[in-house]
């Protein structure tokens, strides 16, 4: 995620100059340990108010953030929570033992060698 900086600024004690191109890299930022207790590990209840609230606005933005934040992260947040709820619903999904989980962090995150799973009918 890149900007092109308006004018001269300062970051962190780095002189940015008006032009520069600024990276912000959501992959870093989103496991910085100042930010995320255990930043590797599978917590969702990270997310909730209590252990949100003094947590810096932009240390989680996988839509992007200000006024060029995603136009659909709205709708995108409700279509994952109605499908994975529909699926929970209706199914356990097993990792196949022995599979390979693996973060490839391209343009977005992906597993590497995919995620394969066993599906039970509840």
């Amino acid at each position: 995620m890149s900007r092109t900086a308006i004018g001269d600024d300062e970051i962190g004690g780095y002189h940015i100059p008006a032009g520069a191109l600024v990276v912000v890299s959501p992959y870093v930022i989103q496991r910085d340990p100042r930010f995320w207790d255990n930043p590797e590990g599978f917590d969702p209840e990270r997310f909730t108010p209590d252990r949100s609230a003094a947590r810096p606005r932009y240390a989680y933005f996988p839509f992007g953030g200000g006024p060029r934040q995603c136009i659909g992260h709205e709708f995108a947040l409700m279509e994952a929570t109605l499908v994975l709820a529909t699926i929970a619903q209706q199914y356990r999904l097993h990792l196949v033992p022995g599979h390979p989980v693996e973060p490839f962090p391209i343009f977005t995150l992906r597993p590497r060698h995919g995620v394969l799973m066993t599906v039970h009918e509840r």
